[in-house]
């Protein structure tokens, strides 16, 4: 039996040590499968939107889910690719088209302070601490500004993080300069965390191992039952866009620019979900419209003075009902995440070209380029959808196509790639 044990014992450890040897010379080209393996700051080592394992003058690309490349593709992806790595993100089509490395520090579901601040450092300063790996900062810096759902993140993180009171009690009153001291201090934890060299951070492969089957457990012990949002085509049609000339019906509940307020069917809808407590949590007002913008400045400057040399571009990306030329008077509309509603087109228009407009200042005033997408994406959005078919909060394949074809032109244009759009149709 000791015998046995002892064989064991050195053949696990003869395993880990040729797989702590080898895992760090495969690391670029492991298969997208096992991408959920790796520690969640290494990630960026593991796309395949570059030569080799580390980018060089590379173009880095931070925001949330669309800088992920969240979507129907990725699905796709996923379900039909078992040892290949793929494309299927606006990293992937960028460094194709343009041959620059490209990487992604995006994290799905965040706001401005964790998409343009918080992930890329973290993960930069992570991977730099890490033994025999030494990352230099990215040429270019793009961010991605999601107008459909980024404003109503920064709005629960000044919630949550920044302000001691309860969800939903902000007020318009509460100005920018009340949350600067306590932003700076989650700006400063960031650059606070442990990185530190260990002996335990530099075992990858145990580590990733050991991961990869805490997942397999989950994965069984814990399916996820949490079901997508179902987006529907009623029968008689609501929204309609002009699709090749053809008034064309859009599903319900897209999401839009953000709107301010809570209207009664909200309350009433709030009520039979029974989510009461957190109707406001749903909702943002003008005040905190304005804060939110104030975190995303607060946190590009933040990103720009920690990497002085670097080229920064800010990408705005529009919400899908933005992305479309609206025919009818009203359409249907999410606002965030949970609550749905109806409204005039011309307040979606409104909103859409405020918000745009604001971005595009915020760029101006923070001297970096501002790119505005939405022109693109309408062109190819006018002969066939660029969303869904089952994931509308996200671009399909057509529409990351669109998205990336316009960003790669900045690059691949003379005289340095500086673009300031409008926001006039």
């Amino acid at each position: 039996m000791l015998k046995n044990l002892a064989l064991f014992l050195t053949s696990l450890f003869l395993i880990l040590a040729l797989g702590e040897w080898l895992f760090p010379k495969i690391l670029g080209k492991l298969p997208l499968r096992l991408y959920g393996s790796i520690d969640k700051n290494l990630r960026i080592l593991a796309q395949s939107s570059k030569k080799s394992t580390l980018p060089h003058e590379y173009i880095a690309i931070v925001g949330d889910s669309y800088a992920v490349g969240a979507g129907d593709w990725l699905e796709q992806v996923r379900g039909t690719s078992f040892l290949g790595s793929p494309s299927y993100s606006p990293a992937h089509l960028i460094n194709e088209k343009t041959g620059i490395d490209v990487v992604s520090f995006g994290q799905g579901g965040v706001g401005s302070f964790s998409g343009i601040w918080k992930e890329p450092i973290t993960q930069f300063l992570y991977i730099n601490s890490v033994k025999n790996y030494r990352l230099s900062p990215p040429k270019y810096f793009l961010i991605f500004f999601y107008e459909g759902n980024d404003v109503y993140d920064n709005a629960g993180f000044l919630r949550k993080k920044l302000l001691s009171i309860k969800k939903g009690s902000l007020k318009n009153k509460i100005e920018s300069n009340g949350v600067t001291t306590p932003l700076n201090r989650e700006f400063q934890k960031a650059l606070d965390g442990d990185y530190s060299r260990s002996f335990w951070k530099n075992m990858l492969f145990t580590r990733s191992l050991s991961q990869g089957i805490s997942n397999l457990v989950k994965e069984f012990a814990f399916p996820n039952k949490n079901l997508p949002f179902y987006f529907s085509f009623p029968k008689t049609p609501i929204s309609l866009g002009l699709i090749n000339d053809e008034k064309t019906p859009l599903p319900m509940h897209l999401q839009g620019p953000p709107l301010f307020g809570v209207k009664e069917s909200d309350r009433k809808l709030a009520q039979a979900r029974k989510l009461t407590n957190q109707i406001e949590e749903f909702h943002i007002t003008k005040g905190e419209y304005k804060l939110g913008l104030f975190i995303f400045e607060q946190a590009l400057a933040m990103l720009a003075g920690f990497f002085p040399q670097t080229d920064i571009k800010v990408i705005f990306i529009p919400s899908p009902l933005s992305s479309y030329r609206l025919v009818s008077q009203k359409v249907s509309y999410r606002g965030y995440m949970e609550f749905e509603n109806f409204e005039e087109v011309a307040v979606i228009k409104r909103r859409h070209a405020e918000l745009c407009e604001a971005i595009r200042k915020i760029s101006v005033v923070r001297k970096v380029s501002f790119l505005n997408t939405t022109k693109s994406l309408r062109r190819v959005a006018s002969q066939e959808f660029i969303h869904g078919p089952t994931d509308w909060d996200h671009f399909n394949r057509r529409g990351y196509e669109a998205l990336s074809t316009d960003i790669a032109q900045v690059f691949l244009q003379s005289g340095g790639g500086a673009r300031t759009d409008n926001c006039i149709y």
